[in-house]
Order: C-alpha cells, then structure tokens, then sequence
C-alpha cells in the first residue's frame, strides 16, 4: 500500500475536517499528511507517532525552562503536527492497542509541563506584566497546566464511575453528536486548546516576549473550565441520584 499524503487527505473523516480549527485546516493538518506518508514509509505505528510525539512536548518544555523559549515555541507546534499525524495514521491505516491512551499521554505530558515551564521562562527573563524574578507567574502556570490535568481526571472517573452503573455516555468526538453544553466546550476547547491557537500563541508571545500573557489568558481559561466542569458533573450525580429516589 502507497501510504501518500493524498490518500490521508481523502481517508480524513468529515466529522474531523469540521471539528479542526481553521489553523489546523490551512497548515497543521495539511502538513501532517507529509508527516504520515514519512512515518509509514519507515515503518512507524500511530502508537509509536504518539510516543515521540510526547518525548517532542519534554524536549519543548526543556527548551523554556534552559532560555530556548522560541526552540521550544518552535517545537510545541511540531508537536501539534505530529499529534495530528497520530490520529491520521490510526483512521485510515491501523488503529492499534491501547491508542487513546498513547495520544492522551503525549497531551498530558505537553500540557501539564508546558505552562510551568513557560512561567518559569518568564520568572527568569520578566514579560510585558510580570517582572523578571517575580515567582508569581510560575505559580499561575502550574496552575494553568493542573487546572487542565484536574478537568480531564474528574471527566474521564466521572465516565468511568457512569460505565460502571451501567449508564450509558456518549463518547463520540464529534461535536455535532452532543447536545447543549457540551457541544459548546467541545468547540471552544478545539479553538483554545493545544489543538488549536495555543501553539501559535505560545509561538507569537516567545518572539515577541509576552508569554506571560499567555499563562494569564490559559490559566483563567483553564482555571474556569475546570470549576465549570466540576460543576456541572456534580450536578448531574446529583440529579441522578434525585432521579433515583
């Protein structure tokens, strides 16, 4: 089989072409079509995409953490390119074992080490609000990147919790299956998340030296999303359970 970038452009599922954000339709995606055929013609899986994928995000933290901060920018959209090739190879060539959690771990990774690293970025060089030295924006970005981490953990035991009630939950990655509040987080989370403007924001505020604006905008997103969600998941075990009485 001749794994071409033009046999992944057309082996892209509608529902995915509509949920990428129009980064990811103009350059991210159409990239990552290249960067499939590559990996397939050496021999790579989806699972062993993903895994560099994650070595990839350690690299780019590193790389804020040791005053790189725009090779680290650099490297967090090759992530973002490589994390769509994952997914490319997995639909339209293998999907392997375990490989949500292969894709999951290299995202984990990049954004709960990311937004410290970028904090600690700025502790050391200062930014357009927080001076240098000022431990402040260290602080906002592990709370940025936990915030994150917290919203996923307390999603995915609340699905566990549901599975194993016999409830079921709609898993479906396509926005357009969901209904009311979840459908709206699901678009929001496409534009702001790691999937979409984040790398060029990051990009843009490492060049022009307002990353700590960055740690701002995503830890007020971050921070939010994750009380929202926390939230409205209590609610519904609560409505639940009132439902069963």
């Amino acid at each position: 089989m001749n794994y071409t970038p033009k046999y992944f452009k057309e082996n892209l599922p509608e529902w995915k072409r509509k949920k990428d954000p129009i980064l990811s339709r103009i350059f991210y995606r159409p990239v990552s079509f290249f960067f499939s055929s590559l990996f397939c013609h050496i021999g790579w899986t989806a699972n062993m995409v993903s895994y560099f994928s994650a070595f990839i995000a350690i690299i780019a933290c590193a790389c804020f953490v040791f005053g790189a901060p725009i090779a680290g920018a650099i490297l967090i959209n090759v992530w973002l390119i490589l994390d769509c090739s994952d997914g490319n190879i997995a639909r339209s060539v293998k999907k392997e074992h375990y490989g949500d959690f292969a894709d999951a771990m290299s995202s984990y990774i990049c954004v709960g080490l990311m937004f410290v690293c970028i904090g600690f970025n700025v502790y050391q060089t200062g930014g357009v609000i927080f001076y240098a030295e000022s431990p402040w924006v260290i602080l906002l970005g592990a709370l940025a990147g936990s915030s994150d981490s917290l919203m996923r953990l307390i999603y995915q035991k609340y699905l566990n919790s549901a599975y194993s009630q016999g409830v079921e939950v709609n898993r479906s990655e396509d926005p357009n299956q969901h209904s009311g509040i979840n459908r709206i987080r699901m678009r929001v989370d496409a534009y702001l998340s790691l999937g979409g403007f984040l790398p060029l924001a990051v990009l843009l505020g490492a060049i022009f030296q307002f990353l700590d604006l960055i740690v701002i905008i995503w830890c007020l997103y971050y921070g939010l999303s994750f009380i929202a969600s926390a939230l409205y998941l209590s609610k519904k075990t609560f409505d639940a359970n009132k439902s069963a009485e």
